[in-house]
């Protein structure tokens, strides 16, 4: 079984991006964090997908959408799955979404990340919310600080495979 190590040695695999004061932007600045690419880039790539370019956005926010945009980074998106908290259901990597309604069908979403040792020896789950907390402890949540964190949905994310050439 492996065992999580210190919290305070976690070096995050991904960038930080927030989601500034546009309070619809959660899903973007996880995506952009997923990618490398800027907020701004990925809001331009979504209105080329439909997205309008004032918001509420949430409406043209689902699992095709977010598919859509990581596809096109080389990324593979599964579907919407439930869960309840950070277990070993949730991909190793994954969109989180937390504090959600079930009467609106809406949440906010961070970066989830289970980073296993490549013996599967030692994990360091963390996630990254995109959320711009007055108090930056909030940015990144490791260890003991996850479980004041509720995800009720995920969406995993892996690599594309390479396709052969001919």
């Amino acid at each position: 079984m492996a065992t999580t190590s210190n919290p305070t040695t976690v070096q995050p695999a991904f960038k930080r991006v927030s989601q500034g004061d546009d309070r619809h932007a959660d899903t973007f600045a996880v995506i952009a964090m997923l990618t490398g690419k800027t907020l701004q880039d990925i809001f331009r790539q979504a209105e080329g997908l439909g997205l309008p370019k004032s918001g509420p956005y949430y409406p043209w926010i689902d699992g095709d959408l977010i598919a859509k945009l990581l596809a096109s980074h080389g990324l593979v998106a599964t579907v919407w799955k439930e869960c309840i908290g950070f277990s070993k259901d949730v991909a190793e990597v994954a969109i989180a979404m937390l504090d959600y309604d079930a009467d609106w069908e809406v949440g906010r979403c961070v970066l989830y990340h289970r980073n296993t040792s490549s013996d599967g020896k030692t994990t360091q789950p963390y996630v990254i919310d995109p959320h711009p907390h007055a108090d930056a402890k909030l940015h990144l949540r490791t260890g003991a600080d996850l479980t004041a964190l509720t995800p009720a949905w995920f969406i995993g994310v892996s690599q594309m495979a390479k396709t052969a050439a001919k």
